[in-house]
């Protein structure tokens, strides 16, 4: 007589799961396995992964593009780093960061005309500093210049400013994808006097695939300019073109008031939703397009109604990727402090509000970042 048991697999990776060894993938502990009813279950692993996720997500980033950093640094070149001052928080990249530990870096906040007219150019530097130092790279408020890439008199302004950094080197300039580097580098040569015999080309860049803008700026030194970073991480990435266009930031953004009781969830749109799952009664000043709906949800089984409104496309923008749960990271946040926080989707917006011990969750499509920082607005 022959007795045949299903063997149970892990339902995001699809390894065998085990209780005898820990160091081996499909493992969960002996208890969960025995008492669980359902057919699906999570290895360790990709429980903490897929549900509960210490860290957010990275953005990718390419062989290719690593040896051209790595180019600057041996080459001890000058490094212009553009962020979108709207959503660069997580933007940043551990390898990359390792690589630019200890260069000399000038930071363009690109797109300053996208914050609320109460951000002053101080602060918002300061906070660009920090956001960067808390990514492990020391730089001060000095080494940051604000930009809307505009106008040719900022253009003058950053290229003077690269100008006096430079001391004779080579100049590499970086930034992630949609944060306005084209559009600068494009100010650029509007006010750029080509002083060498060189002329302005667009190559290969040696030993890779990067196509790199190469601009000469004396007989033996130039300015190369790179494709943007992936912003994989981003929402912007995520999005249908229809969508993008409908949320993409052209003018400052204003802060809408929303407060949030315990158990309660507001969400972004189809997009995603946060929910305060301890805490007492909060408000949130939202920083998102006016396109993004901000919409309450309460009651019991918050996840299904908010899959539910996607399905049905009662919150706008909807996303169709959203099918279900499984379509969407998990994060929780507990704030011990009793100052003022942002919580943020990368790409999408951020909230503000006075922390005081609450414990939130967000989720998000798979594979997006969030972040939380010191405000962005100050509370005057």
């Amino acid at each position: 007589m022959a007795k045949i048991s299903q063997i149970r697999r892990c339902y995001s990776c699809g390894a065998v799961l085990q209780s005898e060894d820990p160091t081996k993938e499909g493992y969960v502990k002996k208890e969960t396995l025995e008492n669980a009813s359902q057919n699906f279950l999570f290895c360790d692993h990709c429980f903490e992964l897929e549900r509960y996720r210490n860290k957010s997500n990275e953005p990718e980033v390419s062989e290719d593009y690593l040896k051209f950093v790595m180019d600057a640094k041996r080459k001890n070149a000058l490094l212009v780093y553009v962020v979108n001052l709207f959503s660069f928080e997580a933007s940043f990249s551990l390898q990359i960061n390792a690589i630019i530990q200890g260069m000399d870096i000038l930071v363009v906040g690109n797109k300053f005309d996208l914050l609320p007219p109460t951000c002053t150019e101080e602060d918002t530097k300061e906070y660009v500093a920090h956001r960067f130092r808390a990514s492990g790279i020391k730089l001060t408020k000095d080494d940051v210049v604000l930009a809307t890439a505009t106008t040719d008199e900022n253009a003058k302004h950053i290229l003077s400013r690269i100008y006096e950094l430079r001391n004779g080197r080579d100049v590499y300039v970086v930034g992630a994808s949609m944060s306005g580097k084209t559009t600068l580098v494009q100010s650029f040569l509007r006010v750029y006097s080509n002083m060498s015999k060189g002329t302005i080309s667009t190559h290969l860049y040696p030993k890779t695939k990067l196509s790199v803008m190469e601009i000469p700026l004396s007989r033996t030194t130039s300015l190369y300019d790179a494709p943007g970073l992936s912003i994989n991480n981003s929402i912007l990435y995520n999005l249908d073109k229809a969508t993008l266009k409908q949320i993409y930031l052209t003018k400052a953004v204003e802060a809408k008031k929303v407060s949030l009781e315990e158990g309660q969830v507001l969400c972004f749109g189809g997009i995603g939703y946060i929910q305060l799952l301890k805490g007492k009664k909060t408000e949130f000043k939202c920083y998102f397009h006016d396109h993004v709906e901000l919409k309450k949800i309460t009651g019991q089984h918050v996840d299904e109604k908010f899959i539910q409104s996607v399905l049905r496309k009662r919150l706008v923008p909807s996303l169709p990727r959203i099918h279900s749960g499984h379509d969407l990271d998990v994060f929780e946040i507990t704030i011990t402090e009793s100052n003022y926080r942002d919580i943020g989707v990368q790409g999408l917006g951020w909230i503000n509000f006075k922390a005081a011990n609450q414990t939130f969750r967000i989720c998000i499509p798979k594979g997006v970042a969030i972040y939380s920082s010191r405000p962005k607005v100050l509370t005057k």
